[in-house]
């Protein structure tokens, strides 16, 4: 399952793709470690990169300060995770190879349905990374926590019967209302007065919702099925306990508020045999621990490393940013504060409103 094996995939490239990677068996370089080596050679920070005026070098010590003062501070943490990564593949004789690299950067892109061509010229321009960024920063990691991690995922057949559930279960269709925490309740709560009880009235708002996504598919959404892999477990508890026709009450979420309608319920389906789907849902079941477990390992990493990050930038045209913009600041002073709070993130609003 793509998104499960990287959820950050839409995050880097550049137009100019440079070399491609060696599609070769052996270990792909670790760059870093051989960096630094590298670096104690007597010539290193004086070889040249480039010459003007004939005979005057740039040198490699010129660039590199170059790019420290103007990006150095927002990759100096980037780096120091990518050291820890391989410090510990290094202890544990861990590599990956060029050929594994590619392999799982073409299995990524499969699950977007998109040509690696087209990825890297015309996705991931927009967000400002390179080929080469994708592979190390992104890909490489990946794959060697993944190798770290392996040994401490487990799937059981309890875990197949969850994923068999939820892919051939029963489901639910829903339309779906959804509110950032930041509008006014006691406006949610006027529109849901109209909503509850007349489906023109639902769809117009529907249409007209904040979420782009949302309004544009009239709130209809993938159908619910159980044991999602979400933390709004709510939603889906309050989903399998409507009936069709039904309007939920006003439910409060991490992210603001929502309203749903059971349109229908959707029967489970008998043509899909387990054993015949089980080893593509060991797969699914194995890539989506993994996705839950490299985190918490990373974490477990870097709290061994205790790693203390000294460089921030420059001095010199320091700025710090104010935590309101101008706007916002602007916009304070000129309207009083919201005075309705909610509680935790998973309460239930009643439509009438909190007492």
């Amino acid at each position: 399952m793509f998104q499960s094996r990287v959820s950050v995939v839409i995050a880097g490239l550049a137009l100019s793709v440079g070399p491609s990677v060696a599609d070769e068996s052996k270990p792909a370089p670790m760059p870093l470690p051989g960096s630094v080596a590298s670096a104690t050679e007597n010539d290193y920070a004086s070889r040249p990169v480039a010459y003007i005026h004939g005979n005057i070098p740039v040198t490699r010590k010129d660039l590199g300060e170059f790019l420290i003062a103007r990006g150095g501070a927002e990759k100096v943490e980037l780096l120091v995770n990518k050291m820890i990564i391989e410090a510990a593949c290094q202890k544990a004789g861990i590599t990956v190879t060029a050929k594994e690299m590619e392999a799982a950067l073409e299995e990524d892109l499969g699950g977007l349905s998109i040509k690696k061509e087209q990825f890297i010229q015309v996705v991931l321009p927009r967000y400002g990374k390179s080929y080469y960024e994708w592979m190390e920063d992104v890909i490489r990691p990946r794959l060697l926590l993944s190798k770290l991690c392996r040994d401490r995922i487990q799937i059981t057949e309890a875990d197949l019967r969850i994923q068999f559930e939820r892919e051939y279960g029963e489901k639910r269709r829903v339309q779906i209302i959804g509110w950032p925490k930041s509008d006014n309740l006691k406006a949610i709560q006027e529109t849901y007065a109209k909503i509850r009880t007349s489906q023109e009235e639902f769809d117009r708002a529907a249409r007209s919702q904040p979420n782009p996504s949302l309004a544009a598919a009239n709130g209809y959404v993938k159908p619910i099925s159980r044991h999602l892999p979400s933390q709004e477990k709510q939603v889906e508890t309050r989903a399998f306990s409507m009936q069709p026709g039904e309007v939920s009450e006003i439910i409060g979420t991490s992210q603001g508020y929502i309203v749903m309608k059971l349109h229908e319920i959707i029967p489970p389906d008998q043509s899909v045999k387990f054993e015949d789907v089980k080893p593509r849902l060991e797969k699914q079941a194995f890539e989506e621990r993994m996705s839950q477990e490299i985190p918490k390992f990373f974490a477990e990493l870097r709290a061994e490393a205790n790693p203390k990050i000294l460089f921030d930038g420059p001095a010199e045209w320091r700025f710090s940013a104010p935590t309101q913009s101008a706007a916002d600041l602007l916009r304070s002073t000129l309207t009083p504060p919201a005075a309705v709070t909610t509680g935790s993130s998973s309460e239930v609003v009643p439509a009438s409103g909190p007492k």
